[in-house]
């Protein structure tokens, strides 16, 4: 098996966990946990400053961690180390073969991305979510639990989108925009 470091030990990283130990020999990088401390079976190998020290191990890496400018900031430099990003996909979830997928995507239970439609980089789609066809997601967008992007919406980079809501055909949503929980935007 390939190795894999998960960036992020914390809730999310260990829901990653479980998907990605499915594919490859994991360990955690975290900033918080002291290095040598085990999560979920996994250890705790070092801190996002010693990504440059991890690479000779570790030549795969995703970013479990909600917040999408550092999950951006944290992929901007682990790429100039020569790091690459596997998508972490849930056996669950549908992705259309004619649907694009970027890289250092994690893609939860129960998603449907549907015919045409393009994710960016870094995007985390959690479980339930529906990317309908022709919709584009950005780059280091999170969208929440249950929701649905209609058909040519266009979510743009590090949108947050929250749980249970809708947004509508060809609906914009800003850079960094925030749509709270339960929402319909048409």
């Amino acid at each position: 098996m390939e190795k894999l470091i998960i960036i992020g030990a914390g809730g999310f990283g260990k829901v990653v966990l479980e998907h990605a130990m499915k594919e490859y020999d994991c360990a955690f990088a975290d900033d918080g946990i002291e290095i040598g401390t085990m999560v979920c079976g996994c250890p705790i190998v070092g801190k996002t400053t010693n990504l440059d020290r991890l690479n000779g191990i570790y030549k795969k890496l995703i970013v479990a961690i909600g917040d999408n400018k550092i999950r951006e900031k944290i992929y901007r430099e682990a790429k100039k180390l020569g790091y690459t990003f596997p998508n972490i996909i849930c056996n669950s979830a549908y992705i259309s073969p004619f649907a694009k997928i970027g890289s250092g995507c994690v893609i939860l239970n129960n998603v449907v991305v549907q015919n045409n439609a393009q994710i960016g980089n870094g995007v985390i789609l959690n479980p339930g979510v529906e990317i309908h066809h022709e919709s584009k997601i950005g780059n280091n967008v999170l969208i929440y639990t249950n929701s649905v992007i209609r058909t040519y919406a266009n979510v743009c980079d590090r949108a947050w989108i929250g749980s249970t809501l809708t947004i509508g055909n060809r609906v914009k949503i800003e850079d960094d925009e925030v749509v709270p929980d339960g929402k319909t935007i048409l």
